[in-house]
C-alpha cells in the first residue's frame, strides 16, 4: 500500500507500570514516619532514586558533562489486603445436571492475599445460607484421604488438588505469598421441600454488603488476615500491619430447577506493543514485541449459564517431569526467532521448548516437553510459555487479570520486499476445585474465552496448535486489540513489513506518525478528543459543543525530501460529519480555514497549508482545530455512539503542486482521523422486577430492560445503571484514546419533580417511603467504593427501614480507576416496594 510504507526505528512502544503512592502515619504511638505504598509493593521493600544528569558549558559545546545526585530510599510499610471471591458451585449429587431437592452442592469461594506481605488466613467452619439449603453433607474424599465431617468445610493452597479439614472454631491457613490462592468449598444440601425457582445463596465471611478489604470488625463467621510471627516465613515483614486486620466475603447463589455448569473462562490477550525497523535495508533484523495478559472472568460473557471459577493447573511436562501448571504459551511465527529471554511478570515463570510446530503439527503446547533453562541459543526455542510459580501463585482467582507477559522476536530467511508476520497466543489449564474439570483453553484475538463457540454455545476442550505460518487463513485481529469476531481457534495477530520507496509519507497522532488504525493500516490512525457537555444535558439533547484543538505529526518516510500539503478530507461516510463543521489547519504561520456541507470541505480563507523541504526520515508538525455546529447531537445517545471524525490528508507534491504519483498513479497521501465526541461515558438505566415477598413477577417485568415495569408490594425492584465508554478503542498502535478517569455515580432518590428520583419518598403520604434499600444488593461490576446517604444528605450506612432516616436515600458510587473504550461496566442496587 502507497501508506503502509516501511516504519523506521525512531519510535518504540511499551508498557510500563510505575507507581509510588506515598502517604505517612504520624502518631503518638509511632515513634517513627511509615511511608505506605500501594498494594503490591512488597513490605519492607527498600525503593532507591538516584538521579542522573548530562549537561554542556556553553563554552565548550557539544562536550556532555554527568551529574550523579545523592541517594534517597524509602522503605514500604506492610500492608494486608485480602478478597473472597466466588469461583463456582457444583452438584456432587447430579454432577452437571439441574438442581433437585436433597441434592448435595459444594460452593467453592477463592481467597487471594491482596497485600504487599505474606499473611495467613482465619477461615471459619461456617457459612451463612439462605434459601432451602443447608450448610450440610460431606464433601468429596480428596487423593490424601481427608475424611471431613457433616458440613465441615475444606481449604486448599494447591488449587485444589488437595484439601485440609477446617476444624471446628475455624483453622488459620499456612502463610500465604502476595498474590497467592486459598480455595475454600462448602457442603450444602438442598431441603426436601425446596421448589423450582427457589434460590440458595451462601455467604463465606461476614462483611457488610460483602465488601472485600475492609478494617475488620469482629463477627462469627469472619474471613480475615492474620499477620505471620516475625522471621517466621521468608519476606516476613517485621510488626503488624500498617492498616490492621482485614476482612472480606462474598454470597453465591443457585437456583433450584437451575444447573450449576461451574467452569473456568480463561481469556488470553495478545497486543503488539512494539515494532523496530533496525537496518531498512533488509527485513531480517526486525524486532516485534508482543504483550500477552491472561483474564479469568467473573461473570459469564458467553450468556449460557455458566457459573465462573478459578483457573488452576493441568498436567504439562517441565524439566522433564509432570507438574500440574496453568501455561500460557506462544509458537514463535515462522521465519522468526526469539531475540530475549523474557521477564515474567510476579509469580510466574519463563519456560522454553525446542518442539518445532511446523515439524509436529498435531502436537499442541500443553503436551510438549518444556525446560526452565534457556538453551545456549535462542535461535532453537520454537516455543516459549509462562507458568505459575507454586509458591506464590496457585490458581488465578475470578475477575483477575494477569499482565506483563512479553515476547520480542526477530525475523530472520526472509527474501522480497515485504512479508507478513502471524501470531496466536494460548492458555491451558482446569477450573480449580473440580477434580473432574475438563481442559480449560483459549486462543487469543478476541474476547470470547475457553474457545467458546458463539453459534452453538458449546466451549471446546481440543486446543489448536497454536501456529500460523504466512499463508494462515485464520480470522485477523486487524486492529490490534482482542476485538476480532469470536472464534474457536482465535485470531491472528497480523503485521506486515516491507522495504521503503523513494516518495512516502506518514501521518498520525503527535509523536506518532506511524501510527496504525482499526484495520491495521497507517490511514485509519487517530486522536480522540471530548468536547464539554454541560450538566443535565439529558439523551436526545443536541449542544453547541465548544471548539477542540489537534496536534498531529508527519514524518517523510521515503529516502528524497519532499514537500507536503495538509488538507481537511470528507468521512468516509460523508454523513458522520455535521454539515457546517468548521475545521482549521495551521503550521508555523501559515492557517487554512474550511467549512464541510454536503460531503465536502470547501476553504473559506487562507491558503492550503503547505509544508516544505521536508527531509527523508524527518518529523514535523501541525495544528488542527475542529468546531461543530449548534445542533450537535450526543455522542452517546444509543443510536449515535460514536465521535465526529475529521480525516486529515497529507500529500507529497512537486515543485509545481502536483501531487505525486505511486505505481498506481494515485496520490501519495496518508490519513489520520481528529475525532471529536460530545462526551463519550454513556449511562443507560434499566430495570427487572423480583419477586421478593410479595405476588408473582408479571409479563415481561422480569425481565430487564428499559421498558416500563408494574411491581406488586413485596416485590423488588432492581436497578441497573449500565456505564460504557462508547469511544474508539486502542485498536491499533499509537492513537490517543478517551479513558474515563474519576467517575462518580449518583443515584438520589429525594430529588422529586416532575421525571426526577423519587424512590426514596413517601410519594402517597402514607407516613412510610414508597421503596426500602436491599442491604448487600449495592454492586458495581468492577472495582468501586460506594457511600450510603441516609435522611437529608447524610452519608450513613447500608441500612434498611421504611423512613428516610432509616433507610438509604442517595447511593454514590465513586469507580476505582479508569474506564477504558470500549469497557461496559454495572451499577446495580435493589429497592423493595413497600
Amino acid at each position: 500500500m502507497k501508506s503502509l510504507s516501511r516504519i523506521k526505528k525512531t519510535k518504540k512502544y511499551g508498557m510500563y507500570r510505575a507507581f509510588i503512592a506515598a502517604s505517612f502515619l504520624i502518631n503518638g504511638i509511632f515513634s517513627f514516619v511509615a511511608p505506605v505504598l500501594a498494594e503490591g509493593t512488597a513490605g519492607g521493600q527498600s525503593i532507591s532514586n538516584t538521579a542522573t544528569a548530562t549537561y554542556e558549558d556553553p563554552n565548550n559545546p557539544n562536550t556532555p558533562i554527568n551529574s550523579t545526585s545523592n541517594t534517597v530510599t524509602v522503605t514500604v510499610a506492610e500492608v494486608a489486603g485480602i478478597t473472597v471471591t466466588a469461583s463456582g458451585i457444583t452438584n456432587q449429587t447430579n454432577p452437571g445436571g439441574q438442581i433437585a431437592p436433597g441434592n448435595q452442592l459444594v460452593y467453592t469461594y477463592t481467597i487471594t492475599n491482596i497485600g504487599n506481605d505474606p499473611t495467613k488466613f482465619r477461615i471459619p467452619n461456617q457459612a451463612t445460607s439462605n434459601g432451602p439449603g443447608t450448610i450440610a453433607g460431606t464433601l468429596p474424599v480428596d487423593q490424601n484421604g481427608q475424611t471431613p465431617a457433616n458440613g465441615q468445610l475444606q481449604y486448599s493452597t494447591n488449587g485444589g488438588t488437595s484439601w485440609v479439614n477446617v476444624t471446628p472454631g475455624g483453622i488459620d491457613s499456612p502463610s500465604v505469598p502476595v498474590g497467592g490462592t486459598v480455595l475454600v468449598r462448602v457442603p450444602v444440601t438442598i431441603a426436601a421441600a425446596a421448589q423450582n425457582g427457589d434460590v440458595v445463596s451462601v455467604t463465606l465471611g461476614n462483611t457488610q454488603g460483602d465488601a472485600q478489604n475492609v478494617l475488620r470488625i469482629a463477627d462469627g463467621g469472619d474471613v480475615y488476615t492474620v499477620d505471620n510471627p516475625d522471621g517466621a516465613v521468608a519476606g516476613e515483614v517485621p510488626g503488624a500491619p500498617v492498616n490492621g486486620v482485614r476482612e472480606g466475603s462474598i454470597t453465591q447463589r443457585a437456583t433450584i430447577g437451575g444447573g450449576t455448569n461451574t467452569v473456568a473462562l480463561a481469556t488470553v490477550l495478545k497486543v503488539r506493543t512494539g515494532y523496530d525497523a533496525g537496518n531498512t535495508s533488509t527485513l531480517n533484523d526486525d524486532l516485534l514485541t508482543y504483550g500477552l495478559s491472561l483474564r479469568v472472568e467473573s461473570s459469564d460473557p458467553t450468556n449460557r449459564g455458566f457459573i465462573p471459577a478459578a483457573l488452576a493447573g493441568t498436567s504439562i511436562t517441565v524439566d522433564g517431569n509432570p507438574v500440574t501448571r496453568i501455561l500460557v504459551s506462544d509458537a514463535l511465527p515462522a521465519n522468526t526467532t526469539l531475540n530475549a529471554v523474557p521477564t515474567p511478570p510476579p509469580g510466574w515463570r519463563v519456560v522454553y521448548s525446542t518442539d518445532d510446530p511446523a515439524v509436529n503439527p498435531t502436537r499442541t503446547a500443553n503436551q510438549v516437553s518444556w525446560s526452565t533453562t534457556a538453551p545456549a541459543s535462542l535461535s532453537t526455542v520454537k516455543r516459549i510459555g509462562f507458568i505459575n510459580d507454586p509458591n506464590t501463585v496457585t490458581s488465578v482467582a475470578t475477575g483477575t487479570t494477569v499482565t506483563g507477559f512479553t515476547v520480542q522476536i526477530r525475523t530472520t530467511n526472509i527474501s522480497g520486499s515485504t512479508a507478513t508476520v502471524n501470531n496466536v497466543a494460548q492458555v491451558f489449564g482446569r477450573t480449580a476445585g473440580d477434580p473432574n474439570s475438563p481442559l480449560i483453553v483459549d486462543n487469543s484475538g478476541d474476547q470470547n474465552p475457553d474457545n467458546y463457540n458463539s453459534t452453538t454455545g458449546n466451549i471446546t476442550t481440543t486446543p489448536d496448535i497454536g501456529y500460523y505460518p504466512v499463508t494462515g487463513t485464520n480470522p485477523v485481529d486487524t486492529a490490534n486489540n482482542n476485538q476480532a469476531a469470536a472464534s474457536i481457534t482465535g485470531a491472528l495477530n497480523q503485521f506486515t513489513i516491507s522495504t521503503p520507496s523513494p516518495y512516502s509519507v506518514l501521518n498520525g497522532p503527535e509523536g506518532a506518525p506511524d501510527a496504525t488504525g482499526p484495520d491495521g493500516t497507517t490511514n485509519t490512525d487517530f486522536t480522540n478528543k471530548s468536547s464539554f457537555v454541560p450538566p443535565n444535558t439529558t439523551p436526545g439533547s443536541t449542544l453547541d459543543p465548544q471548539s477542540v484543538g489537534f496536534t498531529n505529526t508527519i514524518r517523510n518516510n521515503g529516502t528524497l525530501p519532499s514537500d507536503i500539503v495538509v488538507t481537511p478530507t470528507a468521512p468516509s461516510n460523508p454523513t458522520d460529519l455535521p454539515d457546517n463543521t468548521k475545521v482549521t489547519v495551521s503550521y508555523q504561520n501559515q492557517s487554512a480555514v474550511y467549512n464541510y456541507s454536503g460531503g465536502t470541505f470547501t476553504l473559506t480563507s487562507g491558503t492550503p497549508v503547505k509544508i516544505t523541504g521536508v527531509a527523508a526520515g524527518a518529523n514535523a508538525t501541525y495544528g488542527v482545530e475542529v468546531d461543530l455546529p449548534p445542533g450537535t447531537r450526543l455522542s452517546t445517545d444509543t443510536d449515535i455512539q460514536r465521535g465526529f471524525p475529521v480525516r486529515v490528508t497529507t500529500t507529497l507534491v512537486d515543485g509545481s503542486n502536483n501531487p505525486r504519483l505511486d505505481a498506481s498513479s494515485q496520490p501519495i497521501s496518508n490519513i489520520t482521523i481528529n475525532r471529536v465526541y460530545t462526551g463519550f461515558l454513556q449511562l443507560l438505566k434499566k430495570s427487572q422486577i423480583l419477586k421478593g415477598t410479595g405476588p408473582d413477577v408479571q409479563g415481561s417485568d422480569g425481565t430487564l430492560s428499559i421498558d416500563p415495569k408494574k411491581p406488586s408490594p413485596g416485590n423488588i425492584i432492581q436497578y441497573v445503571i449500565e456505564y460504557k465508554n462508547i469511544s474508539e478503542p486502542q485498536s491499533g498502535t499509537g492513537n490517543v484514546i478517551l479513558e474515563a478517569d474519576r467517575l462518580v455515580i449518583t443515584e438520589d432518590g429525594t430529588i422529586g419533580g416532575a421525571n426526577g428520583n423519587n424512590w426514596a419518598l413517601d410519594n402517597d403520604n402514607n407516613l412510610q417511603i414508597d421503596t426500602s434499600n436491599i442491604i448487600g444488593s449495592a454492586k458495581d461490576s468492577g472495582a468501586a467504593n460506594i457511600t450510603f446517604y441516609n435522611g437529608s444528605n447524610t452519608p450513613g450506612s447500608d441500612q434498611t427501614g421504611t423512613t428516610a432516616t432509616t433507610d438509604v436515600t442517595k447511593y454514590v458510587n465513586t469507580v476505582t480507576g479508569r474506564v477504558t473504550p470500549g469497557v461496559t461496566r454495572t451499577f446495580s442496587f435493589q429497592r423493595k416496594v413497600n
